[in-house]
C-alpha cells in the first residue's frame, strides 16, 4: 500500500519533526553534538516551535548549562544574513536545515555558530518517523533547486571572465533565483547582467522554468543619466551602439537576444522612476531608430541594455554562453574606447 503524503508544507513538516525531537531525542542530539560540541550541550530539557522574537522554526532547549540550538527549515524562502544575524540574538548556534546542501547560501560557510544539516540527515535520527523524506521532498523546493543549478554556472563564468569581476546569485527584488554579473568599473560606470528566473513567481511543480537574462550599462534615475533634453547623450547611449556594432553584429539569434521592445507604457512622472523612464523614451526615441530600440531595455535605475529571448531551465547553459560571451566582448570594447577618449 503506498503511503499517504499528509506533511507536505514546510510550517507543516516543521511542526513534524519538532514532534519527532519531542517524541525521542535522544539520536536528534548526539547529531545535535556533532555540529555543536557534546561539552556544550548539557541535559536535554525542552523542544519548542516558532521560538522567541525572531520566530525560529524550531528551538531545541538544554540545561546545566543553558543552552539553545536553533533550527531554521529552508524549502523555497530566501535565507538572508540578517535573518541569522536576528536569529543569533535568540539562540546560541544556529542549524540551517534544507533539502541539499547545495542549496545553502555561498556566505553561510563562514559564519560562526552556525551550521548545515539535511532533511535526510535529520530525518536518519528517528528510525520510525511519521515524517519522512518523501513528504519533505513534495513540498515546493523549487526555488532551492533552480538556485543550485545556477550557482553551478558562477565558477566557470568567473574563469572566463576574470577574477575582477563580481558575480553573485543573490535573489532579484521578486524573490526568484539569479545570478548576478558586474563589471570592474569603466570611469563611472559599469557593465551588469542578471540571468534570472523569467517571472515573478515559480511555475507549478512540473511545468518549464523559464529563464532569460538582462545585460547593460550601468544607470541611475537622475539627470545625469537620463539628461532633460533628449537630444543630449549620455553615456550609455554610445555604450549600446558599440554593444551593436562591435559584439552583436547580425548575430541577434545566435546570441539568444530578444528583438521586444522597451515599454512605452505611462508611468507616474510624480516619482523619480516615473521621470527618468519618460526622459529615457524621450532619448531613445531621438538616438534609436523604431528597429533598433530592443537594444534600450532594462530597469530604469540599473541598466539599460537588451534582454535575451526566455528559455527553459534544461538550456540555461546556452543562455549562460551568450551572457558570458557578450559581457567579455563588451567590455573589451568599453575599455578601449575608454583609452581612446580625449583627456
Amino acid at each position: 500500500m503506498t503511503t499517504s503524503l499528509i506533511f507536505t508544507t514546510e510550517p507543516l513538516a516543521t511542526r513534524a519533526l519538532a514532534a519527532e525531537i519531542r517524541h525521542n531525542h535522544a539520536h536528534f542530539v548526539e547529531a545535535l553534538a556533532a555540529h555543536v560540541g557534546e561539552d556544550r550541550l548539557g541535559r536535554f530539557a525542552d523542544v519548542r516551535a516558532e521560538y522567541g522574537e525572531q520566530k525560529i522554526d524550531i528551538a531545541v532547549v538544554f540545561t546545566e548549562p543553558g543552552f539553545v540550538v536553533g533550527i531554521e527549515a529552508k524549502f523555497d524562502h530566501t535565507l538572508t544574513e540578517d535573518q541569522v544575524d536576528r536569529e543569533l540574538t535568540v539562540a546560541d548556534h544556529l542549524v540551517v536545515l534544507l533539502l541539499e546542501r547545495e542549496h545553502a547560501p555561498e556566505w553561510l560557510r563562514y559564519r560562526e555558530r552556525t551550521s548545515l544539516m539535511t532533511w535526510e540527515e535529520a530525518l536518519e535520527c528517528f528510525p520510525q518517523s511519521r515524517l519522512t523524506l518523501a513528504e519533505v521532498r513534495a513540498a515546493r523546493s523549487g526555488k532551492s533547486a533552480v538556485e543550485a543549478r545556477l550557482r553551478q554556472l558562477i565558477e566557470p563564468a568567473q574563469l572566463r571572465l576574470g577574477p575582477d569581476w563580481a558575480i553573485d546569485s543573490r535573489r532579484g527584488g521578486s524573490g526568484m533565483p539569479a545570478v548576478n554579473f558586474y563589471s570592474p568599473m569603466l570611469g563611472d560606470a559599469q557593465l551588469r547582467a542578471v540571468l534570472q528566473v523569467a517571472q515573478r513567481a515559480m511555475p507549478p511543480a512540473g511545468d518549464p522554468v523559464p529563464l532569460r537574462f538582462s545585460v547593460g550599462v550601468s544607470v541611475k534615475a537622475d539627470s545625469t543619466s537620463y539628461p532633460r533634453d533628449p537630444a543630449a547623450t549620455p553615456m550609455w547611449v554610445d555604450a549600446v551602439r558599440r554593444l551593436q556594432k562591435d559584439v552583436i553584429g547580425d548575430r541577434v539569434d545566435e546570441l539568444h537576444l530578444s528583438r521586444r521592445r522597451p515599454s512605452s507604457a505611462h508611468v507616474s512622472s510624480k516619482t523619480i522612476n516615473g521621470r527618468a523612464h519618460a526622459r529615457k523614451l524621450a532619448i531613445v526615441d531621438h538616438h534609436f531608430e523604431d528597429k533598433d530600440r530592443w537594444l534600450t531595455t532594462g530597469y530604469i535605475d540599473w541598466i539599460v541594455g537588451p534582454a535575451s529571448q526566455r528559455m527553459p531551465l534544461e538550456h540555461v547553459g546556452r543562455l549562460a554562453d551568450a551572457l558570458i560571451e557578450i559581457l567579455d566582448r563588451w567590455y573589451r570594447a568599453e575599455a578601449e574606447a575608454l583609452l581612446d577618449a580625449p583627456p
